[in-house]
């Protein structure tokens, strides 16, 4: 039979505070999404800083309508990305921030040159500059 001290025992533990694990989704901070990338087995994250958008360019066509493989050297740069991170804005002169004018998951449309090239895992995005976006398509 147990002793009392045993059901004591029991009682106090079922007692305890049962800790609760919030969602991501409720502990939401200010700062934009972070990015990860598990490629390959690496976990890496990234949030770009002030205005800066982290992008990812689309795949260039390699095969013509007619079904013609075409070689790298013909293909050419994608001026197209989809939006991944966006940093929390830039500020004016009096300190107040300016909202960013794209959000994540957005398709923009990019200056061919100007982006700096990031390597995450094995995919590569591209960090620019949230003035440099030329357009968002709808």
């Amino acid at each position: 039979a147990p002793l009392a001290s045993d059901r004591q025992d029991a009682t106090t533990l079922s007692a305890r505070p049962k800790l609760v694990r919030k969602r991501r989704s409720q502990c939401r901070r200010e700062v934009t999404p972070v990015v990860s990338s598990t490629m390959s087995g690496i976990a890496r994250k990234l949030i770009p800083l002030a205005d800066r958008v982290l992008v990812k360019r689309a795949l260039p066509a390699t095969k013509t309508a007619g079904g013609v493989f075409l070689p790298e050297s013909a293909t050419k740069k994608e001026v197209d990305a989809e939006v991944i991170a966006v940093g929390p804005g830039g500020r004016d002169a009096q300190g107040n921030l300016i909202p960013m004018s794209v959000a994540v998951g957005d398709k923009v449309l990019l200056p061919e040159y100007g982006a700096h090239t990031v390597k995450l895992g094995d995919e590569e995005f591209q960090l620019i500059r949230n003035d440099d976006i030329l357009g968002k398509f709808q």
